[in-house]
């Protein structure tokens, strides 16, 4: 159990764990139920730097460090995923040429254009509610987004057999779902993130849709996509929650 945890931290962050782990079934299986658990590692360190740094610089820096954060202890493979699938849904071309151009190592200006845009709406949100939000929310999100990632890879067609989403694939399915939900139980815990939660089930529904329609499936590239396209989204949620005193 404790190697498959290992494996997803190993995957989805740079946090060093140099631990050799062997892919099977078992450690295989155990990686994917634990996505949601790697998000809270990384709701954690969010927290902290938020705890030790928010009395000693301004909100403008605080902001900038958090987003920063996110992208680097992801490794920018959520944010690699996202240009890849911009530069695809923008090509305007059928499933197979998009799943071409996803495969692609080179980054086209819809990619460049997406992701300043993607990254700059965030960064706004997170400043102009950063005096808001809880630490719990904070903590959250991390691990609502990649409870969302984890649902779309158990639910969703595959788009190609080949690839890291076909390779996580191949010892889950829709019977695990259950698991990853109970996740999601934190967030009762607070108005707020239940909000968030619900928000995020909101966005599962319609980017799935929206990727079958566009490329036939998830592949790694969509799964990455979603995490950043789902966070984003909620720290909107969140500042429409503050900036219209909802909450």
């Amino acid at each position: 159990m404790w190697r498959g945890i290992i494996l997803a931290v190993q995957f989805l962050t740079v946090l060093p764990l140099r631990m050799q782990v062997d892919w099977n079934e078992r450690t295989g299986r155990i990686a994917v139920l634990s996505f949601p658990l790697v998000g809270a590692i990384i709701g954690l360190f969010l927290v902290a730097i938020h705890v030790v740094l928010s009395d000693h610089i301004s909100s403008l820096v605080l902001s900038f460090l958090l987003l920063f954060s996110s992208i680097f202890l992801s490794g920018g493979l959520h944010a690699d995923g996202w240009m890849d699938c911009s530069d695809a849904y923008f090509s305007y071309r059928d499933q197979q040429r998009r799943l071409e151009i996803m495969s692609d190592p080179r980054v086209g200006s819809f990619a460049v254009l997406s992701l300043f845009f993607l990254l700059g709406f965030r960064f706004i949100f997170m400043f102009e509610t950063i005096a808001h939000f809880s630490l719990f929310s904070l903590f959250c999100l991390p691990l609502l987004s990649r409870l969302g990632m984890a649902l779309l890879l158990l639910t969703a067609p595959l788009a190609k057999q080949t690839g890291m989403a076909a390779a996580f694939r191949q010892y889950v399915d829709h019977r695990y779902v259950p698991i990853i939900v109970m996740y999601g139980l934190i967030a009762f815990l607070s108005r707020e993130t239940l909000v968030l939660f619900l928000a995020l089930m909101l966005f599962y529904v319609i980017a799935k849709a929206f990727v079958v329609k566009q490329f036939g499936g998830v592949t790694g590239d969509v799964l990455g996509a979603f995490i950043e396209g789902s966070e984003t989204f909620l720290w909107f949620v969140m500042w429409l929650l503050h900036a219209f005193a909802i909450l």
